[in-house]
């Protein structure tokens, strides 16, 4: 067993821990970039992904905040622009459509997704909601909290739960199905 207050990664900013995602992951992202896209990839680490959008998409902006991960990684080429920078400081380009951010462990979802709306983005690719799989998020206002039916959410602050109904109510498909969602408990808690 790990003891979790002395072991170093403890104290690790995990956005900041860049790690490659399996083939299958990407595949699952890249299917949701259409060919008229520019993307927003949000901390593109070595380009991997990057490159993969740029052979899809109309156009990709790369942002990755670490120089150290690009050093050995070409800087542009006609679809595809690196910028070193934080993408919760920078300007971001005004022409994105999507946005992908693939970060199980992000601790600043409903940051992206502010400074993403305001920037104009119409959608977001992520993993970070659920901390698995992928999903397309619309960047669209979403029905409130309250307006929501019962069973599993997910709010566009990152946090994802169940909202409660009588027992006898839950149903199979109530089980099987999430909704996206705005002002969750959480937000108000926050507030």
């Amino acid at each position: 067993m790990v003891d979790v207050d002395h072991h170093p990664l403890t104290a690790l900013d995990w956005e900041a821990a860049w790690a490659p995602y399996d083939a299958g992951t990407y595949q699952t992202a890249l299917a949701f970039i259409e060919p008229n896209d520019v993307v927003l990839d949000i901390g593109a680490g070595d380009l991997r992904f990057a490159r993969l959008a740029a052979r899809r998409a109309r156009q990709v902006f790369a942002i990755e905040r670490n120089p150290g991960l690009l050093i050995r990684v070409p800087r542009a080429t006609r679809r595809l622009t690196v910028l070193c920078a934080d993408a919760l400081k920078a300007a971001l380009p005004r022409s994105v459509t999507v946005a992908v951010l693939l970060m199980r462990h992000c601790q600043h979802f409903a940051e992206y997704v502010s400074r993403l709306r305001a920037a104009g983005c119409q959608r977001l690719i992520t993993n970070a909601r659920w901390g698995m799989g992928v999903e397309c998020l619309s960047l669209a206002p979403q029905p409130s909290f309250r307006a929501a039916a019962p069973g599993w959410y997910a709010c566009v602050c990152g946090r994802v739960g169940f909202k409660a109904c009588a027992p006898e109510c839950i149903t199979a498909d109530m089980l099987q199905r999430d909704q996206s969602l705005e002002n969750c408990p959480a937000c108000s808690a926050t507030a």
